[in-house]
């Protein structure tokens, strides 16, 4: 059976039945507006757990090597939304991925539902497409927009990079070893002896500058932000106030995604359907990665203002989530988001 769906759009699928379309306002990347039509999505017959989504797309200027489709999918039993998949598109007759886009033109992409979701009930599942830079999500009125994956992960439920404090480097795990982003450190130990913000004042970061005010409060500066200097744009670290309203301002389940387990965390009214989920990706110190699968932390860009060792995270394991603080030295993962509360 095929059924229509608009990028950037809402719709459901059912076992018969149309599309229901809802249009939402395009998002921009690298400074253009590509506009995705056409798209046509077939489940596959005899049901096999495979989509096939064939679509459109114009308005690219210049080169980008991170556009994505991004795929959730609210689940008809609970009402919850699950961010599923970043697709990066396929050029329309290739095969391999295309990671620089460059020209405008067809694009194809395969999702393998029965894999991301498992046994559930596909009839009146409702599916969410979008198309940007990097997938994003507002969880409460006026709030922030926030990433779909960590840093350094191209799925929901990949841990990504870990950084120390301050670091816009990112280290990620191979082989039992940490890795630089760009592949050219192999043997690096997380420790206070690799990180120059261990152990040093508000006023002493500020003086070597590590960290600016902003609105009253200090943060690392955009040289020294993570989420800034890998994606650009106006992607930045969160501050402790918009982990305290991650935390008090939306649901949070404890759940797992494709194997891994965290916390869909969803918000609550018009919100409902909008959701991100954070993988347990533990804590990385000298050279081993500890908690992974059972603990998840994730730093703010705020430093700790009485305690020159330490900087404010968001802490969870399977019954408590809460933004804490941590000594600067320590390997945790980076959420990203954009804009500010209103």
């Amino acid at each position: 059976m095929i059924k229509k769906l608009m990028i950037l759009c809402v719709a459901a699928i059912a076992a018969t039945g149309s599309w229901a379309a809802t249009n939402m306002p395009p998002v921009s990347a690298e400074g253009s507006e590509p506009k995705v039509t056409d798209v046509v999505a077939k489940q596959r017959y005899p049901w096999n757990g495979l989509v096939d989504i064939a679509c459109n797309v114009s308005g690219i200027v210049g080169t980008t090597n991170e556009l994505k489709l991004a795929l959730a999918a609210v689940m008809p039993d609970t009402g919850n939304a699950r961010s599923v998949r970043n697709f990066w598109v396929v050029r329309g007759g290739s095969n391999s991925t295309d990671r620089v886009i460059s020209a405008n033109g067809n694009y194809r992409l395969l999702w393998d539902a029965a894999a991301d979701l498992g046994t559930v009930d596909y009839s009146n599942m409702v599916v969410r497409v979008s198309f940007d830079t990097h997938a994003k999500v507002q969880l409460w009125e006026g709030g922030p927009y926030w990433a779909t994956t960590n840093i350094g992960a191209e799925e929901p439920w990949e841990y990504g990079y870990y950084f120390w404090w301050g670091d816009t480097v990112g280290y990620k795990r191979e082989n039992n070893k940490w890795v630089a982003s760009g592949g050219s450190n192999s043997n690096f130990s997380f420790g206070e002896s690799y990180t120059p913000t261990f152990n040093k004042s508000i006023s002493t970061l500020q003086s070597e500058g590590w960290i600016i005010s902003k609105d009253g409060t200090y943060v690392l500066a955009p040289e020294h932000d993570a989420a800034q200097k890998h994606w650009g744009g106006e992607w930045r670290m969160p501050t402790l106030q918009e982990l305290d309203d991650l935390c008090s301002k939306c649901d949070w389940t404890w759940d797992s995604m494709n194997g891994v387990n965290g916390y869909l965390v969803r918000g609550r009214g018009s919100y409902a359907s909008n959701s991100i989920f954070l993988p347990c990706a533990g804590y990385g110190y000298g050279t081993s990665l500890y908690y992974a699968g059972s603990i998840g932390y994730y730093w703010s860009s705020v430093p700790h203002s009485d305690y020159n060792f330490g900087a404010w995270r968001l802490d969870f394991n399977s019954g408590y989530h809460d933004a804490d603080y941590n000594d600067r030295d320590g390997g945790q993962s980076v959420r990203p988001l954009q804009g500010f509360t209103k």
